[in-house]
């Protein structure tokens, strides 16, 4: 997407009153979204502030929102951390702030949360204590200008790390770049199919950018969030819109669920398990509390059979035969009574939907758990 913005905001006196000449030209071209969609919310920002927009006062009703300790800020690529605001600043949603970082650097990165919500999540999720760095300031104009031009030198980085890792015969995929609002940082991330040595790579890359060189080593999962894309229910990715945090799923998630073996419907855009098999997880674990396991035998006056499947939202269990290979359909309160009679038990090994699977099927199976 290619953007040519003119911003004018010009500022009268000392009393406050601002002329703002707001002129927008937008030349879209879908190559290009990326930066568009890193560029567009700080221009938002400067066109909030000077026509003097709070999101906190209209969603609070005017009431300041002062005294809240921490917020929640939001980096490149989804990454959060919490920050103590001790200052008081006056943020609202979406603004962007400078904060302190680690080895006395500063960064800049937007608000997504503040208030008693950040801290119910520094209490789940901080379990060392309440975070330790905090916001400096309010971005300025220039805080705001000099984010814009790291974004655009960002391409020219990757660039270059992809043609040195070339050189280098390095077997790493370079995905993205990231410059720390002071460039006393820049990070690469990249992933590659097993451990490599990229000592020669960090030297060459300090000796081009003068700086502190970091390269990072991302999962599938981590990729698959950072570049987004469209699910197959066809919606945003889940990682890169709303699941900030890498899901842990495992194959007995899918075979809770009842789920077909096939792994092209188990597996996402990371070739990894999808992240949703945790959404019905413990809907499915708390049913199936009222069910004999799968595989249970059931004596019925047709003759003996197990149990195959179980649909919770109907309340239906298919039973299959040993003899002849039908199937019969009992509810679950035709099978409560069958149970209280003696007439169902469990199965004494593991026969359920992975068990009966190749060595070959599980071994393809268990790739989609893999970290990397």
């Amino acid at each position: 997407m290619i953007i040519d913005t003119n911003l004018n905001i010009n500022k009268k006196n000392g009393n406050g009153d601002i002329n703002q000449e707001l002129t927008r030209n937008f030349n879209i071209s879908l190559n290009q979204s990326l930066l568009f969609a890193e560029k567009f919310p700080i221009l938002s920002q400067k066109n909030r502030r000077a026509m003097q927009f709070s999101v906190s006062q209209a969603k609070y009703n005017n009431v300041p929102q002062n005294g809240f300790n921490f917020v929640e800020v939001t980096f490149k690529s989804k990454r959060k951390k919490f920050f103590k605001n001790d200052q008081n600043f006056s943020v609202d949603l979406d603004d962007y702030v400078v904060v302190e970082i680690e080895n006395n650097g500063i960064d800049i990165g937007n608000v997504t949360d503040f208030g008693i919500n950040v801290s119910e999540k520094i209490k789940i999720n901080c379990k060392d204590g309440d975070p330790c760095y905090k916001v400096l300031r309010l971005a300025s104009d220039d805080d705001l200008d000099s984010h814009l031009s790291n974004i655009h030198e960002e391409d020219a980085v990757l660039a270059k790390t992809k043609e040195l890792a070339t050189i280098m015969k390095l077997d790493m995929k370079v995905t993205e770049a990231e410059w720390q609002l002071d460039k006393q940082r820049l990070t690469i991330f990249f992933t590659a199919p097993q451990r490599i040595d990229f000592r020669e790579l960090v030297r060459e890359l300090a000796r081009t950018f003068r700086t502190r060189i970091e390269l990072r080593q991302i999962s599938t999962r981590e990729e698959a969030k950072r570049i987004g894309g469209m699910g197959p229910c066809g919606l945003k990715l889940c990682c890169s819109s709303f699941a900030n945090e890498n899901c842990h799923v495992t194959l007995d998630h899918a075979k809770t669920q009842q789920l077909s073996n096939n792994v092209a419907k188990l597996s996402g855009y990371c070739g990894r398990l999808k992240c949703c098999l945790l959404y019905e997880y413990d809907t499915y674990i708390d049913a199936y509390k009222d069910y004999p396991p799968i595989q249970s035998t059931v004596f019925l006056p047709e003759g003996r059979g197990r149990i195959v499947k179980i649909d919770i939202f109907k309340h239906k269990i298919l039973i299959q035969f040993d003899q002849n290979s039908g199937f019969k359909t009992l509810s679950s309160l035709e099978l409560d009574k069958l149970n209280s009679e003696g007439k169902v038990k469990p199965p004494e090994r593991d026969l359920s939907l992975f068990a009966n699977l190749k060595k070959e099927e599980i071994e393809e199976l268990k790739k989609l758990t893999a970290d990397y």
